[in-house]
């Protein structure tokens, strides 16, 4: 027989249960959506993650009306800098994982979403990669991972049509990661076939002295030289030791426009090269109410757009379809709906390619122009629809 304190204290304590409980149900229940980001907020890619983080941010607030919720639900966002450090990220995603996060979006580095890829297949976890540009972070495989940006061959569709080009020699210079060797690929993708012939220059990433690289792109007397560069902050010692050597002499530079830093670097160590500048985004290159908007709110803020705002801004349009009218946040739902999501963004339309979760979207040639002492880019043409 039970003595009385010992039933009064049995009944406490199930009161006690019956009061916590329900502050235990997981936090995600019917009231938030957990987002996770994963992407270079230090090191050689910060700015690249900075600027991918911003558009994320605006865009959630932008196409909810200022709500940051989707159906009552709000989005709850937890940050983490990978680095550019693989290891780094697959940790931050376990964790995320753990958590109960409901999407997982970035990174900067091709080396990390490479990574991150397999995990969110292996967790059955949507992934919406970022800046990362090599084509092998989605596929027809994998169907948890899509992308916000574009591929290194997307980057590389406006120069298909160089002439002439049959038994020319193009130097590859590129940085010996998963990003250099992605832009190695595309290179020879598009201009193999149409008889291009090819010199590959790898620079490892540590290189902190390029003259030796320069004066080997310069000694190989090549007919165009094509320069994929992440990192921005050796991008500048890279493109003068390509000037010092004279590599321009012969081999007319062809690169991606990197960052709004970058302008000023570029426009001067390319003077009277008739550079080929490609893009994937800068600052108005398609009017639009959101485009209007962003750099309203961008001015406010004292915050400046660059090359990944756009990407950041897609991702966000991504989320909040994959989540819309999802009551239960179930992941194969998510796959459907955004494998026929069609949607505007920054740079035109842009349409989710239901075969490898690519973005079908718009990339552009650009020229940059010396005004008030400042290079801004301008719009040379447009190439629609590039699809890989």
């Amino acid at each position: 027989m039970f003595k009385k304190t010992s039933i009064k204290t049995a009944l406490v304590a199930a009161l006690a249960i019956a009061l916590v409980s329900p502050v235990s149900a997981p936090a995600n229940a019917a009231t938030e959506i957990k987002i996770g980001v994963i992407t270079s907020t230090s090191g050689p890619l910060k700015s690249y993650g900075d600027a991918y983080i911003d558009g994320l941010e605006w865009g959630l607030k932008y196409y909810t009306n200022g709500k940051n919720a989707v159906d009552g639900r709000k989005f709850v966002i937890t940050k983490k800098d990978d680095g550019a450090d693989p290891a780094s990220a697959t940790a931050s995603f376990k964790e995320m994982v753990g958590n109960g996060t409901n999407i997982i979006v970035g990174s900067a580095s091709s080396g990390v979403a490479l990574t991150l890829a397999p995990l969110a297949a292996q967790n059955k976890v949507l992934y919406i990669s970022g800046p990362a540009k090599n084509d092998a972070v989605t596929s027809a495989a994998n169907k948890y991972v899509f992308r916000s940006g574009n591929t290194s061959l997307q980057d590389f569709a406006p120069l298909a049509k160089i002439k002439p080009i049959k038994g020319k020699k193009v130097i590859l210079f590129v940085e010996d990661n998963p990003f250099g060797l992605g832009n190695i690929y595309a290179a020879k993708a598009y201009l193999a076939s149409k008889g291009a012939l090819f010199e590959e220059i790898k620079v490892p990433t540590t290189t902190v002295d390029f003259t030796p690289f320069a004066k080997k792109a310069a000694d190989v007397k090549g007919d165009y030289i094509f320069i994929a560069w992440s990192n921005a902050a050796t991008s500048g010692a890279m493109f003068t030791a390509l000037a010092q050597q004279k590599a321009y002499a012969t081999a007319r530079p062809i690169t991606g426009l990197a960052g709004v830093a970058s302008y000023d670097i570029y426009g001067s160590l390319f003077e009277g090269a008739n550079a080929i500048l490609t893009n994937s985004y800068f600052p108005g290159v398609v009017k639009g109410k959101a485009a209007t908007q962003l750099a309203i709110d961008y001015a406010k803020a004292g915050k400046t757009q660059d090359l990944f705002t756009s990407t950041g801004v897609n991702a966000a349009q991504m989320i909040i379809e994959a989540v819309k009218g999802n009551a239960d946040l179930n992941v194969d739902k998510m796959i459907s709906t955004l494998e026929s999501f069609n949607f505007v963004g920054l740079t035109g339309l842009n349409k989710v390619n239901k075969l490898n979760h690519t973005l079908i979207q718009s990339m552009f040639l650009v020229k940059l122009t010396k005004v008030n002492g400042r290079y801004v880019p301008s719009l040379v043409s447009t190439l629609y629809n590039v699809t890989v």
